[in-house]
């Protein structure tokens, strides 16, 4: 039998060696968000890394977290982004465009692309939760409103569903 890693794998191997040369927080925060642009949410550009974007998310993820560890004082950790904006400011421009947000598709757009460009360690978590909060419940909200108002149907070809079976 093999001595075969299950978690081993080429594909990792390669990414790892990209996250290990990421030496400054900029370079680190700017690898993480073109990766999560690229390869997460339902937004992503392709979907080469199904099986492995959540590892190598979480991998990225934990080296700019030591990187903002090891660059930032404890008022820019607890206050700032990665690129050095005030996390509120910016949780608060969205949280403002969602406010007056009345499409629910465009309102997921939003909180999409919110986590995206912002979920710890990009934001503070402290920020970044809160944030959340108030851009779930508006999305909940324009959703859950005349939900059931239309078909299985309507709603496939509303959302551009492809129906795909197997015989």
């Amino acid at each position: 039998m093999a001595n075969y890693k299950i978690h081993d794998n080429p594909v990792r191997d390669e990414w790892a060696a990209k996250i290990g040369q990421l030496k400054t927080l900029a370079k680190g925060a700017e690898f993480l968000t073109d990766f999560r642009t690229k390869h997460t949410t339902p937004l992503r550009e392709n979907y080469d890394l199904e099986l492995d974007w959540c590892w190598i998310e979480s991998k990225i993820e934990e080296k700019v977290a030591l990187l903002k560890h090891a660059e930032l004082n404890d008022d820019q950790f607890l206050n700032n982004c990665t690129c050095g904006a005030n996390a509120q400011e910016v949780a608060d421009v969205t949280v403002a465009k969602m406010d007056a947000c009345t499409d629910k598709y465009e309102a997921e757009k939003l909180h999409i692309n919110f986590r995206r460009d912002n979920k710890p360690p990009i934001m503070p978590t402290n920020v970044f939760m809160d944030a959340d909060r108030l851009l779930g419940t508006k999305l909940m909200e324009l959703r859950n409103t005349g939900y059931y108002d239309l078909s299985l149907e309507e709603l496939r070809k509303e959302r551009g569903v492809k129906i795909i079976t197997i015989q």
